[in-house]
């Protein structure tokens, strides 16, 4: 370390200690959040006997929330960095959650996809808000951790879809579950509206701007790091999305494992994702080198344990693959979005993630559909996993390109 950097170290003021209320608001909101988005796969089945749903069709609306998110990711991202990420997020889950209610109340094809539609429109700033907070409060030696520990809400979020949704739905039906659901995320709005500060009291130290100082979509698609991690992602969603869109159904309809068989394992998939991800971001913050190594590895390894799980036949080799596949469908999710504000100017790091999971949620788009077209066809789990498969393994080959410098390590 120079002389220079020592100074600087010791006149930096440290990082407040606000951010860890920051970190437990931006969980328990993406928990919420994927309650939601989880919970079409989980009632899909029961649901589409009321709605006259063909097989093919169950995932329509998964689909739907899908584009609806996508248009909305660049106007979000930009917006939460014109309002700041405190606004965002509350408005984002309130509009959400008043929409999700109002989806519980829909009796036709129709109606049920416009709103779908519309919820991802009204989600489209949320996560480009969690990561400008984030980046803000958290400093790059931290960043991984932070990160870390707030994608554990992926996994929690699937953990409880999967393990009360079930019985909620015994009691209320699958329409009551979107009531619940709606008002949680109206509640857990207000409560961020009130308690999120946009900035720390004092700045952490700041990162190099771009040389071009203009926020402009030409500024991000100068930008190759940034461009190959988008496109890279877009491949490893593709695997996750669908696998979280189909997952259960694909278990229920093609093994013919009874609905609480198949929330079981999904529970298993996710929990093992709560412990790997705060590890991926720790080692992240401490071992020396780059993150596209590390995310080759973990992209490469997606495709291996899909591919693995798809020949199981039994409940009890489901169950001990389970694990396995969960690191699979969640630990690299750590290393995209924490790496994003490392290839972005500060001010717009929203905008750039709202560029970056644009492209990362067209997989949620076509990976339901491509998957229900060849499971409607042939009926098989292998063939269907294998189509998810596809996506991570481009990840792979679309991070080649990359140019990263080594990042300094936590002491």
């Amino acid at each position: 370390m120079t002389t220079e950097n020592r100074a600087a170290e010791k006149t930096t003021p440290g990082p407040s200690g606000y951010r860890w209320i920051i970190l437990f608001l931006c969980w328990l909101a993406f928990t919420v959040i994927y309650i939601n988005r989880t919970a079409w796969s989980v009632v899909a089945d029961s649901a589409s006997h009321s709605l006259g749903l063909s097989v093919a069709q169950l995932g329509i609306f998964a689909t739907s929330v899908s584009v609806g998110y996508v248009v909305a990711n660049i106007p979000g991202g930009i917006l939460a960095d014109l309002i700041g990420g405190r606004a965002a997020v509350g408005i984002s889950l309130v509009g959400s959650g008043a929409l999700t209610f109002v989806f519980g109340t829909v009796t036709n094809l129709g109606l049920g996809i416009a709103v779908q539609v519309l919820i991802g429109l009204v989600s489209g700033a949320d996560i480009a808000a969690f990561t400008k907070l984030l980046s803000r409060w958290f400093p790059l030696q931290e960043r991984g951790t932070a990160f870390g520990l707030y994608m554990t809400s992926t996994a929690v979020g699937g953990v409880l879809a999967n393990a009360i949704i079930p019985s909620l739905m015994a009691e209320l039906q699958w329409n009551g579950v979107y009531f619940v659901i709606g008002v949680l995320s109206i509640a857990i709005g207000v409560l961020c509206w009130l308690f999120l500060r946009n900035r720390p009291p004092r700045e952490v130290a700041p990162e190099p701007k771009s040389r071009d100082g203009r926020l402009s979509i030409l500024m991000m698609l100068r930008n190759p790091n940034l461009v190959c991690l988008s496109a890279a992602g877009l491949g490893m969603q593709w695997g996750t999305l669908g696998f979280l869109a189909w997952g259960n159904l694909l278990m229920v309809r093609g093994l013919g494992l009874s609905t609480g068989k198949a929330a079981f394992l999904m529970i298993v998939v996710s929990t093992t994702a709560i412990g790997a991800k705060p590890l991926v971001g720790f080692l992240s913050d401490r071992v020396r080198g780059t993150r596209k190594a590390h995310l080759m590895v973990l992209s490469g390894y997606f495709v291996v344990i899909l591919i693995v799980f798809g020949f199981m036949h039994s409940y009890g080799a489901m169950l001990a693959v389970a694990p396995l596949l969960g690191l699979g469908v969640y630990g690299y999710t750590v290393l995209t979005n924490s790496t994003v504000p490392q290839y972005a100017d500060p001010r717009y790091v929203a905008s750039a993630f709202g560029f970056a999971n644009t492209s990362w949620q067209l997989g949620g788009v076509f990976a339901p559909v491509a998957v229900g077209a060849v499971f409607g066809a042939t009926g098989s789990l292998l063939l269907a996993l294998s189509v998810l498969a596809i996506g991570p393994l481009l990840g792979v080959i679309l991070l080649v390109p990359i140019r990263e410098q080594p990042q300094p390590v936590a002491a």
